[in-house]
């Protein structure tokens, strides 16, 4: 059995696929725990037709909040990681709930107008995190997009590795295909 690489070990494009994989398992907790939350009455549910916006909120700002804390240790920057962690974890809750105070979205308003300011965020901090990486990592945000692109570490080798991961990867797709669909489904 393979052994993994520390984080800090790994060259930058390596790190960087290796804290999206890391925040990608994270951000499936940071969509139930808001949702619990909210439907037990600790955080506001932001819109009463789409009962999942805490969710959404919360798995983007895990997503980036994580990305902040892995990368603020694979450059032994903590001190400037764990602020850009809060503000990523912040963000696109209140993002949201600054959109709806001032646009009032309706029952009937679509599934894109109601994840676009998590999702704006989101989308900008993952920018704003790669940028910052690439920084300290000394590349121009090109070569780090090489770099990150070419990267092999962690990809599946056996046989059965590919399998699974082609199982899951069919599994997902069904299951975004499905939520879209019955998102649209609703709006009608």
């Amino acid at each position: 059995m393979r052994k993994a690489t520390p984080l800090r070990e790994l060259p930058p494009g390596s790190a960087w696929n290796e804290a999206t994989r890391r925040a990608f398992v994270l951000s499936i907790a940071g969509f139930f725990i808001p949702n619990l939350l909210a439907n037990f009455g600790v955080i506001p549910q932001l819109h009463q037709s789409f009962p999942f916006m805490p969710g959404i909120c919360g798995a983007a700002g895990i997503f980036s909040a994580s990305m902040a804390l892995f990368l603020g240790y694979f450059h032994r920057k903590l001190i400037q990681g764990a602020p850009a962690a809060l503000a990523c974890l912040i963000l696109p809750y209140f993002s949201t709930c600054f959109w709806f105070r001032v646009t009032h979205p309706s029952a009937s308003v679509g599934l894109l107008e109601l994840i676009a300011p998590a999702l704006i965020v989101a989308i900008g901090t993952y920018f704003a995190l790669l940028q910052w990486h690439a920084r300290l990592s000394k590349f121009t945000p090109d070569d780090l997009t090489e770099q990150i692109a070419g990267d092999e570490y962690g990809k599946p080798e056996a046989r059965w590795e590919k399998a699974t991961y082609w199982i899951c990867q069919v599994i997902g797709a069904v299951v975004i295909l499905l939520l879209i669909l019955s998102a649209f489904g609703r709006g009608r």
